[in-house]
């Protein structure tokens, strides 16, 4: 009796603790999600798009390592692999893998997603320094005829961005690649000459370029309004709401207890929302 009545006390001091340092939503979500949501292997697959999501090991993005975050604790195993985007959003959308890593709801719509945005992305325009292009801008983007243009089979950019590429794919000079680490390659591409320009999320293009040391040999033009970037989860998973309310509480609580920031840091990241 006198055991059961110090864990007792034991627990009742642990709930305050968790009441006075704001994670009571946190524990809230996890009594709710581990009630509606029976432990699960959650599969999370992506391309490489570094920050949001990494080579898999010690630093696999914060995307992933906020997932895991949130999802563990309620007694979820979270397996993260990269493949190529077009097969991800096939694959998540059939059932057949959890959640994208990365996803806008602009390009898949149909998915479910957290209520707070894990991290904004705005295209980008980067072009090799002497090539810059006079008159280019989100609606007028007709001068990127004259150079070799790069971008990724099936990605979304913005509206205007698709919609020329759409419109200019059989240009010699357009070069569309596809894979597990397309963004890289493209990248590659850029610095060794073999293409003059290309579009990537803002956040990405900034910690490839500066991780490899060639940022200043490049100019760079934003093209559209930022999107929204999470994780996408299936509409076919039935523990696919308990998933998204539980990264929710788990952002609140990282962003208040300083967390948040922290982990963004070690990507070059600030947060979004400030």
């Amino acid at each position: 009796m006198e055991v059961f009545l110090m864990s007792i006390s034991r627990f009742v001091t642990i709930l305050r603790q968790l009441t006075q340092r704001g994670a009571l939503p946190l524990l809230a979500a996890l009594v709710l999600g581990t009630a509606g949501a029976a432990a699960a292997d959650v599969a999370l697959r992506a391309d490489a798009w570094c920050p949001y999501n990494c080579e898999p090991g010690a630093r696999p993005g914060y995307l992933v390592e906020i997932a895991k975050a949130a999802l563990e604790p309620a007694g979820h195993k979270v397996t993260y692999a990269m493949m190529p985007w077009t097969n991800v959003l096939a694959a998540v959308k059939a059932g057949e893998v959890t959640g994208a890593l990365g996803a806008v709801k602009t390009e898949a719509p149909e998915l479910i997603y957290p209520k707070s945005p894990l991290g904004l992305s705005r295209p980008t325009l980067v072009i090799r320094r002497g090539k810059e292009l006079a008159g280019l801008s989100d609606k007028n983007l007709d001068p990127l005829k004259s150079v070799r243009f790069g971008s990724i089979t099936d990605y979304f950019y913005s509206d205007a961005v698709n919609a020329f590429i759409d419109a200019n794919k059989t240009l010699p000079n357009m070069v569309r690649v596809s894979g597990d680490n397309v963004t890289e390659d493209l990248v590659n591409m850029l610095i060794e000459g073999k293409i003059d320009a290309m579009v990537e999320d803002s956040n990405v293009i900034d910690y490839l370029l500066e991780s490899k040391g060639y940022r200043n040999l490049f100019s760079y033009v934003p093209l559209g309004e930022p999107s929204d970037v999470s994780i996408g989860f299936s509409p076919k998973d039935p523990n696919a709401k308990a998933y998204v309310d539980l990264i929710d509480a788990k952002l609140a609580e990282m962003r208040k207890n300083g967390q948040l920031a922290h982990l963004l840091t070690r990507y070059g990241m600030r947060d979004w929302a400030h």
